[in-house]
Parts: structure tokens; C-alpha cells; sequence
């Protein structure tokens, strides 16, 4: 979902249940009078919530990382009691849609009979219920920094508080590129200590064999998942660089569409250090299964890498509708 963080400090908080409490409390009871009538529609709750909410900090710089499609119940009533019901669905509350300055895009659906009065009161769901939470969903990231930050260490009194400065850094920006990344994974480096274990994450997602391995190795298709651009070529020895060159290193060996291992490094590794990356496929019923084992690990750097992993490759694919098979 965003790019790779390339720097020693590197901190995220699990923020999901946080955040469809703060949606529940914002946003249910929320109404609007349907015209010319003694009817009013609200927001009754959520009927769900699907997606990932996190806040990261990068080196004192916040990163909202959240994609999530939330429904909402409502429903029509007055004093002698209930009317239509319905849903409203928000399909995209993401920080890419904030970023853009967009409009949170949503679907609506009436369940009940479509009688003249019914339907005045769907039309004022539609009309004026659902854009009137805007301002709601454009709250959220501001919420979701003011009430983690600090525990993630980050100091609301430095000096990065000037907001041109301390804007925070969403997941679909890409940060700069390294400015000296290592010609090849040949490069002379002293001895690095590495971690006895590795570091291994694994997803099933809803896709062909096939397509995964292109959208993993195609240059032209990885930014639809990394949000970042990159340059990769299936050769042996070929370099290559993802996450907007957070991720370098050369191609190992190729099994399409099966197997492919890569040198692998981050900029906050040890100079001239790579590990490896072992990606494999396998083609099951209705899904595939995507496995990452990275070795060579610098010790201590472990549970980055694989937060890193987990977030950066697992998520991302997720984002693209992918889902995961339970």
C-alpha cells in the first residue's frame, strides 16, 4: 500500500478497532428531515466494516495508512414509529481519497417497498443524508493523529509542528529515492551480524497463479499494488528497485510462475548487505498462496522487516479487492 520506509526509526500502531468506534459514535444518529413530511432518516449503525487502519512514525513523520469500506444501516421514522430502511455504503475511505482532496464515494440502497412515501424518503437519503457525512470522514485522519501520536512517540511541541513541515505523510506518497543505492548484491561489506531465524509471511488471495506472479514481476502492473514506482526485469543478475528504490537488489533465480529469488535490502541495513528473498506461489482450489521468506536479516532488524513485509506487499495486494480466502 505505500512505500517502503527507509529509515532506522520505524514505528506502526494497529488503529482498526479505534476506528469503527470513532465512525459509530460520529456518525450513527446523524439524520435529516425528509421534506414535507413529519419523517426524518438516521443513521442507526454499522452494519460493517472491512479494511485496515494503521498510524505509523517515520523518523518524527506521521503515516496514515487506512483503506476501509464501511456500511451504514439507516432508516426512516416518525412519532407513530418506524419506515424504509436501508443501507449507505462508503466504498472507498482511504488515505489516498483524503490525499486527493476527493469526495468519499458511496453507494445507497433502499430494502423496503417502493411507495411514494418510501421513496421521498430514499431520495432524501440519497440527497442529503449520505453527502452530509462528508465532513465526518474528513475528520478521520485528524482524529486518528491526535488521539494515537503520542503513542508512537511522536512529540506534538517539535519543531516539525509548522504544518508545512509536520503534514502528515499518507501511505500512496512516495518518499525520495536513495540517493547511493548499492550497484549489486557483490558489494564488499563488513560482517553483519544476521538473525538465526527467518522472517516468513504468507497470504491466500483471490487471484490465478498466473496473475499474480504478473502483478509481482510485470514493472508495469507492481505500482497498482506498491503505489510506487518500479523497474524490474526477469534476467538473471538484472537489478532491480521497488518502492520508489527503498527496495534494491538483483535477481537470483526465476521459475515462472512458480519461484523467484531476489538479493533484497533496505537503505537502513548495513552498507553493502543483502538478505534474500524467496517468493513462491502455489495454485490451490480457488485461490493462490503467496509465500515470502527473507533470510539474512541484520539481527535486531526482524520485526521490521517483517511488519514491512507484511504491510507493504501483503496489504497492498489486498487494497487491489484481492481479499484473503478464510
Amino acid at each position: 500500500m505505500s512505500t517502503w520506509n527507509k529509515h532506522y526509526h520505524w514505528k506502526t500502531k494497529g488503529c482498526t478497532p479505534w476506528a469503527k468506534e470513532w465512525f459509530t459514535k460520529e456518525l450513527v444518529g446523524q439524520s435529516a428531515p425528509v421534506p414535507g413530511s413529519d419523517v426524518a432518516v438516521r443513521i442507526t449503525g454499522i452494519s460493517s466494516f472491512e479494511g485496515d487502519v494503521e498510524l505509523g512514525n517515520r523518523k518524527g513523520k506521521l503515516i496514515t495508512i487506512y483503506d476501509t469500506v464501511i456500511r451504514l444501516s439507516w432508516e426512516g421514522s416518525n412519532e407513530e414509529g418506524k419506515g424504509p430502511s436501508g443501507t449507505i455504503t462508503f466504498t472507498d475511505v482511504s488515505h489516498e481519497i483524503e490525499d486527493n482532496g476527493e469526495d468519499y464515494p458511496f453507494e445507497t440502497e433502499m430494502s423496503s417497498s417502493a411507495s411514494a412515501e418510501n421513496q421521498q424518503a430514499y431520495d432524501t437519503v440519497r440527497k442529503t443524508l449520505a453527502p452530509s457525512l462528508q465532513s465526518v470522514f474528513k475528520r478521520f485522519r485528524n482524529a486518528l493523529i491526535d488521539t494515537h501520536a503520542r503513542d508512537l512517540g511522536h512529540d506534538d511541541d517539535s519543531p516539525a509542528k509548522n504544518p508545512s513541515e509536520s503534514a502528515p505523510v499518507s501511505a500512496g506518497q512516495s518518499s525520495a529515492s536513495s540517493k547511493s543505492a548499492p550497484a549489486s548484491s557483490g558489494a564488499s561489506a563488513r560482517a553483519v551480524s544476521t538473525s538465526a531465524s527467518d522472517v516468513h509471511v504468507s497470504a491466500q488471495l483471490a487471484v490465478s497463479q498466473q496473475d499474480l506472479w504478473d502483478l509481482l514481476t510485470n514493472s508495469a502492473r507492481i505500482p497498482m499494488w506498491s503505489k510506487s514506482p518500479a523497474q524490474l526485469t526477469l534476467s538473471h543478475g538484472a537489478s532491480y528497485s521497488l518502492f520508489g528504490g527503498n527496495i534494491t537488489g538483483s535477481v537470483v533465480e526465476v521459475d515462472a510462475p512458480n519461484r523467484l529469488v531476489q538479493s533484497w535490502r533496505v537503505p537502513q541495513w548495513p552498507q553493502g548487505h543483502f538478505g534474500k528473498l524467496v517468493t513462491t506461489l502455489a495454485q490451490g482450489e480457488d485461490s493462490t498462496n503467496l509465500d515470502l521468506v527473507l533470510t539474512g536479516v541484520p539481527s535486531g532488524e526482524e520485526d521490521t522487516a517483517k511488519t514491512g513485509l507484511q504491510n507493504y506487499y501483503i496489504h497492498g495486494l489486498k487494497s487491489m479487492g484481492l481479499g484473503t480466502i478464510l
